[in-house]
């Protein structure tokens, strides 16, 4: 998996907005009119004569957006400087975060004249490889423009937090079926496929970023609340890090020469087994908002964690085989992980669904 250093977690938190404070005046025996800022008019290039558009929230707020602003969205644009010295790793995380932030068209210009091979190949695979909809439609010596393609929304984020549920999930009992059969190949699969995870938990994420600033987007992708943002990044950022687990037991996997004896193996697929429960049932608990169901899966993790001590004790013991026993205990702790991860999407969907319990006054 492509790390973004801890960003990805806050940038949701940190939008603010400049606000002024307008009276609202009285004018003929039936109108009233209320003033916009200078700076904005300014801002978005209008004048005395142009139209906009106001629409009414749901929470009875208003929204007003420039005619030329709502029908032209490419014209969200990002620049940014490349400096000589900056690496590979660097130049992926700030184009990543220029996509988060939801901007269309991402113009990445150099500060020396001329964007060197290995920046230019981490600005290709980081576009080829992470973000879902967008290519490079300009190319030169000193810069090069990216564009999102894909319009908001071109899948609810229902429907693509199950893909990414079903990817990971998928990637964990492949795994488990890498190690059982001592099949490298299938690891090697595995592994690939952690990226497809990685590409559709970014485009949700950027997905959740534009909707916290814009009601009208948040409905499109079919949420009802800005807080429902909040315990759609728990669930997103969850099965991300699961199916990193599941990446993590195809390589160990990969490090163990010899199969697995069958009776161990049939005590770690049973701790594998009740770790994917945990999180098919909390998965379905957080998309059906289902409260009830969501509390009953919280307190699961600790099954798994006594499974896990008990497997390790029965490690502990083997005198003989060949077989890597430090990286079955490793993949014992991918394998309880997943549950506690599972559980923090159960723990999102309590957030989500408390007003289900609580009665009215």
């Amino acid at each position: 998996m492509f790390k973004m250093s801890g960003y990805m977690s806050s940038i949701l938190m940190t939008h603010t907005e400049s606000s002024e404070v307008r009276k609202i005046q009285y004018t003929g025996r039936s109108t009233y009119i209320l003033s916009l800022p200078k700076k904005w008019i300014g801002e978005m290039n209008l004048k005395a004569g142009d139209s906009v558009t106001v629409v009414r929230e749901a929470n009875h707020s208003l929204s007003i957006f420039p005619n030329s602003f709502r029908t032209t969205p490419a014209a969200y644009e990002a620049y940014s400087l490349i400096a000589k010295e900056d690496g590979e790793n660097t130049l992926k995380r700030k184009v990543v975060s220029m996509y988060l932030m939801g901007f269309n068209v991402i113009n990445l210009r150099s500060k020396s004249g001329r964007i060197n091979p290995a920046q230019r190949e981490a600005i290709r695979e980081v576009v080829r490889r992470n973000l879902v909809g967008t290519e490079i439609i300009g190319e030169s010596s000193d810069i090069m423009t990216i564009q999102v393609l894909s319009s908001l929304p071109e899948l609810s984020v229902k429907t693509a937090v199950r893909r990414m549920f079903l990817i990971g999930t998928s990637m964990h009992k492949d795994a488990m079926t890498a190690l059982s059969e001592n099949n490298k190949d299938l690891a090697m699969a595995v592994i690939r496929s952690d990226d497809e995870v990685d590409r559709f938990s970014l485009y949700i994420l950027r997905n959740l970023v534009v909707a916290s600033q814009n009601e009208r987007i948040l409905k499109e992708i079919g949420l009802k609340s800005p807080a429902d943002c909040i315990s759609y990044h728990v669930a997103v950022k969850s099965i991300e890090r699961i199916a990193d687990h599941a990446t993590g037991i195809a390589v160990k996997s990969i490090k163990i020469n010899k199969r697995v004896p069958n009776a161990l193996f049939e005590k770690v697929n049973e701790m594998s087994q009740m770790s994917l429960a945990i999180l098919n049932d909390s998965v379905e608990a957080f998309l059906r908002k289902d409260y009830y169901l969501a509390d009953s899966i919280v307190d699961r993790s600790a099954n798994v964690r006594s499974l896990e001590e008990e497997i390790v004790s029965i490690i502990d013991k083997e005198k003989t085989g060949d077989y890597n026993l430090v990286n079955l205990k490793l993949i014992l702790e991918d394998i309880r992980r997943t549950a506690e991860h599972s559980s923090d999407i159960a723990e999102a969907a309590l957030n989500q669904t408390i007003t289900e319990i609580i009665e009215p006054r």
